[in-house]
């Protein structure tokens, strides 16, 4: 007992041996001990806590740098005070391997960014401006319309473009990235001057949008780098659209800044005409007027005897480009009549829209002097047709009722909610020529009704008359231009080349109206015949890309594979697989 006390005694340390002093640095090592992951937690947590502030955060980017830099900064001092197992973490031999992986995934995104830079600086160039890129969506979304691109070409000065966006929901984030791309386009296509943009939060920076007289978003504000001048155009709500901006809405931007003159649209009233100013009805024109103020015309509400004022003038500046007469349901003022006449014969552009079995004869007579006869009865059409009635017609490019004519370039389909039809007043051989080659008068199809229709004259009644009624192809719409009337008198100071007058004439007044103005291609229909009559052919037909719907219809029996399989198949597969591989090595 004595011994093993004794043994004992030799090693319980004394109490000057439990009071031995410690050096500052090992007192230090053995308290972080118990804290290392602590500090390594609160570092880490810290660096991603910057991170999603800077990701998610728009306008905080400074606080989370400072943030993200506190966060290394703790990461460091648990490098230094962990400094063994740190090496051992990276030279040990699981370190060893882990940083040879490390090394690998490193240098493969290192070349994948090299990659990704060198092609994106490719497909950027502008000279040849098509080099390396390739759209390959059905309705080329991505691709700028030739006629914006002549637009580009045709500069005075370099443009900038500032874009206001506020960024509050997921909606509005896809419409800035959406315009962004789209004016990344228009930047990489304009080869004669610079056209640079920049987006910009009106929340983050108010005074900016201030400046440009921006109220309301989101808006580009489109500026001449010399001359100044500015054109703000609004968009439409993110809400509904990504695309709040057309290529339509920014061409008319440059044109305005390239101080292009607006031409006058002159909407005839004082004989039951639709309003150009009634936006909300059903019936009103308003939209019509609008989509024109859209693309930098000064749009008008005047009598003819007004229009016989402007020509008295003999000021080229205030002549309508397009005069739009909107169903003339009453007859016109013999005074009328020669002023419509007058404006005709000095190469006027005239838009004449007509409701079936509602024209007035004034407008009868004007159109019989070019040769035109507005059909009896309305336009039925049993092979393409808006269900349930036949006179709704549906006019699309697929039966070939569109022919080729630059107004209706690329149109799929028009709805003409009631219409009538167009003919020869006389036989087209008989009429005269100009200088013996060109006739004074000819007539263009623009739309036109299927082989299956016929002009019915009893409503009530909806069958082919074949021995009174008339059988289709019937013309709904036409252009006719001519150098004179029928009459075949030319003024003989412009014998040589007398000015033409152009008349584009649609069966049907409804489809321009307010209720059916954004169906189809109604819109297209209306302003390109403006753009053509007003020689403002860089704008016809820039209208807003639409993205194809690719949809996969299948039977009960299909979805019913498709679903089971998704759900049990490869679960199954993995586990019999698993059991297999199990059963062999046990």
């Amino acid at each position: 007992m004595s011994t093993h006390n004794d043994n004992s005694s030799q090693h319980r340390p004394t109490q000057d041996e439990a009071h031995e002093r410690k050096t500052l640095l090992e007192i230090v090592k053995s308290s972080t001990r118990s804290i290392k992951p602590a500090i390594l937690l609160t570092g880490i947590g810290t660096l991603v806590i910057g991170l999603l502030v800077w990701i998610f955060l728009r306008g905080l980017e400074t606080p989370a740098y400072i943030v993200m830099g506190l966060g290394a900064v703790i990461l460091l001092i648990y490098g230094i005070i962990s400094l063994n197992e740190v090496r051992g973490v990276f030279f040990g031999r699981r370190g060893r391997y882990g940083l040879n992986t490390t090394i690998i995934f490193v240098v493969a995104l290192t070349i994948a960014i090299i990659g990704n830079i060198t092609v994106y600086l490719t497909i950027t160039k502008t000279n040849p401006p098509n080099w390396m890129r390739i759209d390959t969506t059905a309705t080329k979304q991505f691709l700028l319309e030739e006629r914006v691109v002549n637009i580009l070409n045709n500069m005075k000065e370099p443009i900038h473009i500032t874009a206001f966006f506020t960024e509050d929901t997921t909606q509005d984030i896809a419409a800035s990235r959406s315009t962004e791309d789209l004016l990344n386009e228009l930047k990489r296509r304009s080869t004669s001057h610079d056209l640079t943009y920049e987006i910009i939060d009106p929340e983050i920076n108010p005074n900016t949008a201030k400046d440009y007289g921006v109220n309301r978003f989101p808006a580009l504000a489109i500026e001449g780098i010399d001359s100044r001048r500015t054109e703000v155009v609004f968009g439409l709500n993110p809400l509904d659209t990504n695309q709040v901006f057309t290529e339509q809405d920014i061409a008319t931007g440059l044109i305005i800044v390239n101080q292009i003159a607006q031409k006058k649209i002159i909407f005839v009233t004082g004989h039951s005409e639709r309003d150009v100013t009634d936006a909300t009805g059903a019936d009103g024109f308003g939209l019509a007027g609008n989509a024109l103020l859209r693309e930098n015309y000064i749009i008008l509400n005047e009598t003819l005897q007004e229009l016989g004022i402007r020509l008295r003038l003999e000021d080229p500046t205030e002549i309508p480009a397009v005069i739009v007469i909107p169903e003339p349901s009453q007859d016109l003022l013999p005074i009328e009549e020669t002023i419509l006449l007058e404006y005709a014969r000095i190469g006027g552009s005239i838009i004449i829209t007509i409701e079936p079995n509602n024209t007035s004869d004034s407008i009868k007579g004007l159109l019989s002097r070019y040769g035109v006869a507005i059909g009896e009865g309305e336009a039925a059409d049993i092979a393409s047709f808006v269900a349930p009635n036949p006179t709704f017609l549906q006019v699309k490019k697929s039966n070939g009722q569109l022919p080729p004519h630059p107004i209706t370039s690329d149109f799929e389909v028009l709805y003409l909610p009631g219409s009538t039809h167009f003919a020869w007043s006389i036989d087209p051989e008989t009429v005269p020529l100009h200088n013996g080659t060109i006739p004074i008068i000819q007539q263009y199809f623009l739309a036109s009704t299927t082989l299956n229709s016929w002009s019915e004259e009893d409503s009530e009644v909806l069958s082919f008359d074949m021995e009174q009624e008339q059988a289709g192809p019937l013309p709904v719409a036409i252009l006719v231009t001519a150098i004179s009337e029928l009459s075949g008198v030319i003024d003989s100071k412009n014998s040589e080349s007398p000015p033409e007058t152009n008349i584009v004439l649609i069966g049907d007044t409804d489809f321009a109206s307010n209720q059916y103005f954004g169906s189809a291609n109604n819109a297209d229909l209306f302003v390109n015949s403006v753009n053509w009559l007003a020689q403002d052919f860089e704008l016809i037909s820039i209208r807003s890309k639409t993205s194809a719907t690719r949809q996969l219809f299948l039977t009960k029996n299909e979805l019913d594979f498709i679903r089971w399989s998704g759900w049990l198949l490869m679960p199954a597969l993995i586990s019999t697989f698993g059991f297999w591989h199990w059963w062999r090595r046990r």
